[in-house]
């Protein structure tokens, strides 16, 4: 989420990660599923006989609010494991 977060696109996500933007879809279709709530809205670019460009994708606010939850829990595990590493030095 946090790579479609940043480039604004799943292939450029996809390939930023080193998967195919084949296995990131299905990734995001299970997580719809999953969750009942819908993670990317998708915008389609410019087709034959237009300017291409314009299309992409960002992330629901359900999806930032999880991508938010996540940095926040990450946060915290890390301070945990920081403080549980110095106190096991001390012993």
């Amino acid at each position: 989420m946090e790579a479609i977060e940043d480039s604004g696109s799943i292939s450029a996500a996809a390939e930023a990660l080193g998967m195919s933007y084949k296995f990131v879809w299905d990734y995001l279709v299970r997580m719809r599923r999953i969750l009942r709530s819908p993670i990317v809205v998708t915008h389609r670019g410019g087709g034959r006989g237009t300017e291409k460009g314009g299309g992409g994708a960002t992330l629901t606010p359900f999806a930032r609010n999880i991508l938010q939850e996540f940095h926040s829990t990450e946060t915290t595990l890390k301070k945990l494991l920081k403080n549980r590493r110095i106190a096991i030095r001390k012993q």
